[in-house]
């Protein structure tokens, strides 16, 4: 007699650290699969020498270094994050994030209109946690650009807080953009995993910063605007 089927209840919630758990492991293991083949291809080519089978294997392994690096990306979105605060001036942290939009979506950093408000102002960061949420936010500005219009990100100092928002007009009205990136795995276009905002929220939190998505019914912009203290709790008073 063949064992029943154990009910599943499709809406049954599962704890984010077990989520976290079986993102590292798993992605552990097809690294080190991906780690196998490339090592196999190396020793294959090595064998082939020269020639187009050679080619092509080089092919393989770029491919394969591509997609392990996909891995590596995704494990770091549930990592554990800890970040090294310093003070460092506004001006030069934006110059910084500027020369690596430009360097990662070369043509389409083109359409990006940088709008600096601040003086000489400083500000309590990680550099590098800070410039990944930077990024994230003009990577989904520029994957959901409608048409040729240009991307607007602006910079300004509003009662002892740092802001940078990044806007864009939007042809229709745009629903539900409060709630975006509160929910991890739930993705607003097809082939996405539904992690970027949601790590942008990690970050932040981490920071010390807030997320604060919208949709201008007024001028037909989507904004996403993040902000952080200018010194967080607890940072020296000079």
């Amino acid at each position: 007699m063949s064992e029943l089927p154990i009910p599943v209840d499709s809406a049954t919630a599962i704890p984010l650290p077990r989520v976290v758990n079986f993102v590292r492991q798993i992605t552990h293991d097809v690294r080190n699969g991906l780690n196998a083949i490339d090592l196999q291809a190396a020793f294959i080519a090595e064998i082939a020498g020269a020639g187009e089978v050679g080619e092509e294997l080089v092919k393989l392994r770029r491919m394969v270094c591509h997609v392990t690096g996909d891995m590596q990306e995704l494990s770091g979105r549930f990592g554990e994050l800890r970040p090294v605060m310093m003070m460092y001036p506004v001006q030069e942290f934006l110059q910084g994030l500027k020369e690596a939009v430009e360097e990662e979506f070369d043509n389409q950093a083109k359409r990006i209109v940088w709008e600096v408000k601040v003086g000489d102002e400083e500000m309590e960061m990680d550099y590098n946690l800070l410039l990944a949420a930077l990024e994230e936010l003009i990577r989904n500005a520029i994957f959901f650009r409608e048409g040729d219009q240009a991307i607007h990100f602006t910079t300004w100092n509003e009662r002892e807080r740092i802001v940078f928002e990044v806007r864009q007009s939007k042809a229709q009205p745009v629903v539900g953009a409060d709630q975006w990136g509160r929910t991890p795995l739930v993705s607003g276009r097809r082939g996405g995993y539904g992690l970027g905002l949601f790590y942008v929220r990690r970050l932040l939190d981490t920071l010390g910063g807030e997320l604060d998505p919208g949709y201008d019914a007024k001028t037909g912009e989507l904004r996403v605007r993040l902000s952080l203290p200018i010194k967080g709790k607890g940072a020296p008073v000079s």
